[in-house]
C-alpha cells in the first residue's frame, strides 16, 4: 500500500509518499505501527495526525486493502 504525508509529516519522513508492505486485514493502526518502527522520528507525531483513505476521514479501526493509499494528515494551525 501507499502512504502519503503532507506537512510538517513530509519535512520530517524527507519524501512525500512510501510503500508500505502490511499483512492482508491490517488496520490503520498495524499501519501507524509498521511506520513508527520504520520511521522512529515520525512516532512523536503519529499521535495527533487525521486519516484518510482515498477522500474518506477513517478511524484508527479501519481495515487497509493492498491497493488503498493511507493519507496522514497533521493537524493544521493558522491565525
Amino acid at each position: 500500500m501507499q502512504v502519503e504525508f503532507y506537512g510538517i509529516l513530509e519535512e520530517v519522513v524527507g519524501q512525500p509518499r512510501m510503500t508500505l508492505e502490511l499483512a492482508e486485514g491490517a488496520t490503520v493502526a498495524d499501519a501507524l505501527e509498521a511506520l513508527a518502527g520504520q520511521q522512529p522520528e515520525l512516532a512523536p507525531h503519529l499521535a495527533r495526525v487525521a486519516y484518510a483513505v482515498g477522500d474518506e476521514l477513517v478511524g484508527k479501526d479501519t481495515r487497509l486493502k493492498a491497493d488503498d493509499t493511507l493519507v496522514l494528515l497533521p493537524p493544521v494551525s493558522g491565525g
